[in-house]
């Protein structure tokens, strides 16, 4: 009896492998570079940023937005103030730029609202001349070559181009072990969208033609929820049906964003990315939560209860190693894809906590716990 519980773990691990091979296959599928056809015009870019308290990191950003290989006539900036308390753009904007910096306190959402962020990218929307919106964050670096690149998809003929985001610096083992995190899902990204399937968009490289917008109403409909600008927005072009979903996956489309501070910060943020997946459109995003949560699951119950029998022990020893070694194998190939090949050297200590990590934040969500963000309060 207890012979074939032992057995669980590994076999759920195999799974997983099965589930990973494939997603690799679809991943080698999709960084494929788009092929633009000739005498097309290059769309109309808005690129919209919303921000909160980013007075250290805005600077940078614009300067990167400003010095894009885009022809400066075919795109604009928008800035969105969320209600700063740093000073919010002040400083940070060339004085000699056609960048529009619009406050959210200036035209304010419902006054029950928590969508702050998607109140002031609606407001920047709204605002925008262009065929194509273009979201980023504050506290990213783009290459000169993003948004090109992100153009390239949609002159091909794309509606929704989500594109690839690594954390950087990771000067430590908390920062190097949200890049591997973030790995993990450029791979998962790319794949399904290679798979038929679009399942994960991230606000920090995401664009999507504004008359696709229109036609899904917005955020109506996910506009109640703090956090899912992203995902829950791709969810409904997808569920509409009417619009073609690429990925970018080149390596000169990649956006760096800032690691967060910490592991509690990290905490929170990945417990606020959680809280939204009972909202999810694609079955393809929550069969992959599940299947990773009962793997890492899987392995703990197996160690635990190895203490009273040695099966169970051998069991999740050898489920592990399943899940390490073709992680070691996806994340690999994501690392060297961007020009990360170093961040490598975190895996291991990464795959001792991942799943005590993944089982600590599913199991938080499941229990309904929330976490604040940037001084306000839980939603």
């Amino acid at each position: 009896m207890f012979g074939w519980l032992a057995a669980g773990p590994p076999l759920l691990s195999l799974l997983y492998l099965l589930w990973q091979r494939r997603n690799l296959r679809f991943w080698h599928q999709a960084h494929r570079p788009a092929t633009r056809p000739l005498h097309r015009p290059l769309p109309t870019l808005a690129v919209v940023v919303p921000f909160r308290n980013e007075a250290p990191h805005l600077p940078g950003l614009v300067t990167d937005l400003l010095a894009q290989d885009y022809p400066a006539d075919r795109y604009e900036i928008i800035l969105v103030d969320d209600h700063s308390e740093d000073g919010g753009a002040a400083g940070a904007v060339p004085t000699n730029t056609n960048i529009r910096v619009l406050r959210l306190r200036d035209h304010p959402p419902a006054p029950d609202t928590r969508a702050y962020k998607k109140a002031a990218l609606q407001l920047g929307i709204a605002h925008a001349r262009s065929e194509v919106i273009v979201t980023t964050d504050a506290d990213c670096r783009c290459p000169p070559t993003w948004l090109s690149t992100l153009a390239d998809e949609f002159v091909g003929g794309a509606d929704v181009v989500l594109g690839p985001v690594f954390v950087t610096p990771a000067r430590n083992f908390c920062e190097g072990f949200q890049a591997l995190d973030l790995a993990a899902y450029q791979l998962f990204t790319a794949a399904t969208v290679a798979a038929g399937t679009p399942a994960l968009a991230n606000g920090a490289n995401f664009a999507f033609r504004r008359a696709a917008f229109t036609a899904v109403n917005g955020y109506a409909g996910v506009d109640h929820l703090p956090s899912g600008d992203d995902v829950l927005l791709l969810h409904k072009f997808v569920a509409d049906g009417r619009f073609t979903v690429a990925v970018s996956a080149q390596a000169r489309g990649l956006v760096d964003t800032r690691p967060v501070g910490g592991w509690r910060a990290l905490w929170d943020q990945r417990l606020r990315w959680a809280g939204k997946a009972g909202h999810y459109g694609s079955e393809a995003l929550k069969q992959a939560q599940v299947l990773a949560y009962l793997t890492s699951l899987g392995v703990l119950l197996g160690l635990l209860f190895g203490f009273w029998d040695w099966r169970f022990a051998l069991g999740g020893l050898l489920a592990w190693a399943i899940k390490a070694g073709i992680d070691l194998r996806l994340l690999r190939a994501v690392c060297r894809h961007y020009g990360h090949p170093g961040l490598l050297r975190w895996y291991a200590a990464a795959q001792l906590l991942y799943p005590f990590y993944l089982v600590g934040v599913g199991s938080a969500a499941l229990l309904g716990l929330r976490a604040g963000w940037k001084g306000r309060p839980p939603a």
